[in-house]
Parts: structure tokens; C-alpha cells; sequence
């Protein structure tokens, strides 16, 4: 193993909510949960062809959310807060909260590297267990992430200050691939950017959203087609149309 690598525990990374009900922002550890996990959210495409048993499933893409499940303490004003949101069943914006990530792994300054956004609230179960009552449900993605630096109190249960350094933009990407020799649409190509990877569909079209960068080393890949595994895009200010050719193998 590297001498550089280190591991990164899952209590490395924390959420704080946001439990005001003035303008002035309150920023409290979300403790007591015993899941705050993202997921990818996958979009599937199914269908059944009439020459084939079964059923075939693709992925189109993804739309990420962070589930939730805690064990209910009173006193605790996260809890309160989503609690109030599930009982009274609220909607639009009363359902909206506040979440910073602060990774622990990336200290700045007097601070660490930490990533705001602004969430729904979508309830799900509640009353599932014999030992405690229990909440769960997920946070779906409801604004552009704006990325800054947090700064604690000293047993780290609640964020002092939050300085914005940047927002991070979203844009739609519309990647069309098809075939170098007659240009035919290519299906199910497999599109894959810093990790995640998205499907086109019938017309060889995939839309995704990306955060305005620069990325490089994109892969495209289909089988019986030459992989491509160096294809760039820069996403700026506004929408970004990539058309990908790809090469049938020898």
C-alpha cells in the first residue's frame, strides 16, 4: 500500500442541518441516525422482446438522493424538524432543508472543505421497530451545491460560520453517440464520467447534468465497438451537445 493512502472513515464525513426558524442560519450535527447514505437513484429502462424469455433491464442514468433513518430522541432539533415535516405531511417549500457536508478529511485554515445544498424532504416509513421509533425517508437533491468552509465549535456539533467560496453550477449535457460508417444510432452505449456511468437510449442520446468543470478521460464504450476512453467536455454556462463516433472493432 502507498505511504500516501489513508483511510477515510465514515464518521469522517458529517452532515449538519439546518434547524432555524429565524434568517439567521443554525447548523447542528445530525446525530442519532442510523443511515445517511447517497445513492445513485438509477433510472431503468425495461422491456420484454417477444423472441426472448425475461425481462431486460438497462440503466439510463441517475439522480442522486441521501436516505435517512434515525431512531427518534426528543431534544434532538433535527429529529424535530424532520419529524414536523412527516406528521404534518408538509409540502413545497416547508419541506425544504438545509444540509451541509463537512469532510473532516480536507481541513482549510481554521476549518474543513465542506459542500451546502438545499434539499426535499420525501418521508417513508416510521414505526418499523420494536426497540425505538424510527424514521426514514430521503433528501433529494432541490438546488445547485454551493461549496465553502465550515467552521466548528470546539465538540464539533455545530458550524460556527459557513464561508461560500464558490456555487456550483448545473448544466444539461447531451451526449448523441452513433456509428462511424453509416451513423446509425447506437443504443445502451455506456458512458461513464468520474465514476458513474449513464446508458444511451434508442436514439443513442444520454442527458445528463454536470457541475460546470472540465472533464477528461470520459469513456464511451459498446460491444463489438473500439472503446474511447479519452473523450472531453467542458460545461461553462449553459447547455453542452457532445456527438460521439465510435468505431466498429476489427
Amino acid at each position: 500500500m502507498s505511504a500516501t493512502e489513508k483511510l477515510v472513515k465514515r464518521s469522517g464525513k458529517v452532515s449538519f442541518m439546518d434547524v432555524s426558524t429565524t434568517a439567521i442560519a443554525n447548523y447542528i450535527r445530525m446525530r442519532k441516525f442510523t443511515e445517511i447514505s447517497k445513492s445513485k437513484n438509477p433510472t431503468e429502462y425495461s422491456r420484454t422482446y417477444v423472441d426472448e424469455d425475461g425481462e431486460i433491464s438497462d440503466v439510463t442514468g441517475y439522480s442522486e438522493e441521501i436516505s435517512y433513518a434515525f431512531d427518534l430522541y426528543t431534544g434532538n432539533l433535527v429529529h424535530e424538524k424532520i419529524v414536523k415535516i412527516t406528521d404534518d405531511e408538509l409540502t413545497g417549500d416547508e419541506a425544504l432543508v438545509n444540509i451541509v457536508i463537512v469532510d473532516f478529511s480536507k481541513p482549510s485554515g481554521n476549518g474543513y472543505e465542506a459542500r451546502l445544498r438545499t434539499y426535499t424532504t420525501v418521508p417513508d416509513t416510521e414505526g418499523d421497530a420494536t426497540e425505538a421509533y424510527t424514521y426514514s425517508g430521503a433528501f433529494r437533491k432541490n438546488s445547485k451545491m454551493t461549496k465553502g468552509i465550515a467552521v466548528l465549535n470546539s465538540d464539533n456539533t455545530a458550524i460556527t460560520s459557513f464561508t461560500p467560496i464558490e456555487t456550483v453550477a448545473e448544466y444539461p449535457v447531451t451526449f448523441v453517440v452513433k456509428d462511424s460508417t453509416d451513423e446509425t444510432p447506437i443504443q445502451s452505449a455506456k458512458i461513464t464520467i468520474d465514476g458513474t456511468s449513464y446508458l444511451t437510449d434508442a436514439t443513442g442520446i444520454a442527458t445528463v447534468f454536470l457541475d460546470a468543470d472540465s472533464y477528461e478521460n470520459i469513456s464511451v464504450e459498446k460491444a463489438g465497438y473500439t472503446t474511447q476512453s479519452t473523450v472531453s467536455v467542458t460545461v461553462s454556462t449553459g447547455a453542452v451537445l457532445k456527438e460521439i463516433s465510435l468505431v466498429e472493432a476489427a
